[in-house]
């Protein structure tokens, strides 16, 4: 296994930040070629103070954070970007397109050892997975970070705290936490910063960081992938909300799309996008879909095999990435969960049950040159054994189309994954092992604890469909998620790339505005703008029926 804490604490962030595509591609060898009309410097104005963090040393975010910082000064914000000295072309790019105000890790960072030594104190007393998730250093939640950070370093969800390896893994995971919660505190002492604006925050390092301003009352904006390759989702983080997936609707949000009620239009506008998502009109979707022709419900239920018994399905998520993040799990552990799932459906031949694999799953492990066998495979060998005939796994590179899948199915079980709005659509109630963004809002099924969620997996087979006024309100939040909440980009194009180790570069980042009168005419780069600098809303949506909320003077 490759060493998921390398020395320097530049390369154990950007190793660990593969969670998002947008963060995770490797530097370039060169800069790539810039519009020379972006280059002038921008004054900025007397809003907000933004503090953009850029640890990374892929050139193809820098440009595009570049671009996001030079909006935030053109429409009247100062913008200090926080990146490591060492990472010089990324340095080299934001001073070349005009954002020179930099605060440099190098500047700011405690001695090493410190940190060592401390970690090795506050660990001593965890004995559980629990305990670890609990440990805390100074307001920064480092014990959470650091779990995450080991279990997607070894692509193995399984926390077994009983082993002197994983614990001396999980100790150094928690030294860089506490290193970057001096480091912060150092940071956020010296730029004092109205907001944050930051890709990732749950890894160990970053989280500390997004923590540490949390604790300040300093909001942290979050921006990442949505389902299509030209939008984001935009978050604005706060204690409140800070464990909530970047999808999420604030209540906020949800009371207004309750108020507006569901129509024909909103129901033409969420078939459209979901259409277009299984249909493999974006990159973000095609790696994940595989199926090369469609079935009808008799043909697909013959070929898995499948009779008259009501079907229910194990969606499973990558039970290693994001694992620790969002939400609080039933389960000590993804692995945990998956396995006492399984085992229930083992025990119950009244219903059948597909196990079904993410279908990002292989995709991933390509990614990162992992050519071991999965990990959900070998806790089905390892755990379960043979799998009864009422039980079958179903590859993530089966020729499955979803859209066929979901009308054989009579449940759903997860504990957060993107089914839980997919399938309630159609009438189909799905099972949740923990909190999650729709958790709650009256068309799942949820469980406060493990007797709960194992007692309404039992009851798959007595279960019924969901009401009309459920699936309606599946639907009303679907459409916050796919059609309300996305920001959509027409400023900068990304261009998405199959893994290749030659490459080395899983993206590219094109620049469609070439000077500055173009960037400062850009409806997107406003729009994004006018939300970071002058609302206070949870959300970014699209389009804001209302006006931003009172603006900090």
């Amino acid at each position: 296994m490759r060493d998921p804490l390398p020395f320097e604490l530049r390369r154990r962030i950007r190793r660990l930040r593969a969670a998002n595509p947008i963060a995770r591609a490797r530097a370039r060898r060169s800069l790539p070629r810039l519009p020379p009309g972006l280059a002038r410097k921008l004054p900025g104005g007397g809003g907000r103070h933004v503090l953009l963090v850029s640890l990374t040393e892929d050139v193809e975010q820098a440009k595009l954070e570049a671009l996001l910082a030079k909006a935030l000064q053109a429409h009247g914000g100062r913008v200090t970007v926080y990146v490591f000295r060492s990472s010089r072309r990324s340095v080299e790019l934001f001073r070349a397109l005009g954002v020179d105000e930099l605060a440099f890790y190098e500047d700011v960072a405690p001695p090493r050892g410190d940190a060592a030594a401390e970690a090795e104190r506050i660990v001593a007393g965890c004995t559980t997975v629990h305990d670890y998730k609990e440990l805390t250093y100074r307001g920064a939640r480092v014990g959470r970070q650091a779990l995450s950070t080991v279990v997607r370093a070894r692509h193995d969800a399984a926390v077994d705290v009983e082993s002197d390896q994983l614990r001396r893994e999980i100790t150094a995971a928690v030294a860089v936490g506490i290193e970057g919660v001096h480091a912060s505190e150092r940071l956020l002492d010296g730029i004092r910063p109205d907001v944050l604006l930051m890709v990732e925050r749950g890894y160990a390092g970053l989280g500390a960081l997004s923590d540490v301003a949390l604790e300040r009352d300093v909001p942290v904006v979050q921006f990442g992938s949505a389902h299509r390759d030209d939008a984001f989702f935009l978050k604005r983080y706060t204690r409140r909300n800070r464990d909530l997936q970047q999808r999420s609707l604030d209540e906020q949000t949800w009371s207004e799309l309750l108020a507006e009620g569901w129509s024909d239009e909103k129901d033409d506008e969420l078939r459209a996008e979901l259409d277009a998502r299984e249909t493999g009109k974006w990159f973000l979707a095609r790696r994940v879909r595989h199926a090369r022709r469609r079935r009808d419900p008799a043909e697909l239920r013959r070929e898995l095999g499948l009779d008259d018994r009501k079907v229910a399905v194990l969606f499973s998520h990558v039970l290693w990435d994001a694992s620790m993040f969002f939400g609080r799990d039933l389960y000590p552990d993804q692995a945990a969960w998956f396995v006492e799932t399984v085992r229930l459906a083992a025990a119950d031949d009244r219903v059948q049950w597909l196990v079904k694999l993410h279908p990002a799953l292989f995709w991933k492990l390509r990614a990162e040159g992992v050519e071991t066998e999965p990990a959900e495979v070998a806790l089905l060998r390892e755990r379960i054994g043979e799998l009864p005939p009422h039980v079958k796994l179903l590859d993530p590179a089966a020729d499955v189309a979803n859209t066929d899948l979901f009308q054989l199915l009579d449940a759903g079980v997860t504990i957060r994954g993107t089914v839980g709005i997919e399938l309630p659509q159609l009438g189909v109630p799905v099972l949740t092992a923990g909190t999650s963004d729709y958790a709650g809002r009256g068309f799942t099924v949820d469980a406060e604890t493990i007797e709960d969620y194992e007692r309404n997996v039992r009851g798959i087979a007595e279960l019924e469909r969901l009401s009309p006024e459920q699936v309606e309100l599946a639907k009303l939040y679907a459409y916050g998620v796919f059609c309300r909440r996305p920001w959509r980009f027409s400023s900068f194009r990304i261009e998405y790339l199959p893994p290749s180790d030659e490459r080395g570069v899983p993206h590219l980042v094109h620049l469609e505005v070439a000077d500055e009168q173009q960037l400062r005419a850009a409806e997107d780069l406003r729009a994004f703008a006018d939300w970071v600098l002058r609302s206070d809303d949870a959300d970014f949506t699209r389009p804001a029926a209302r006006a931003w909320t009172a603006t900090r003077s």
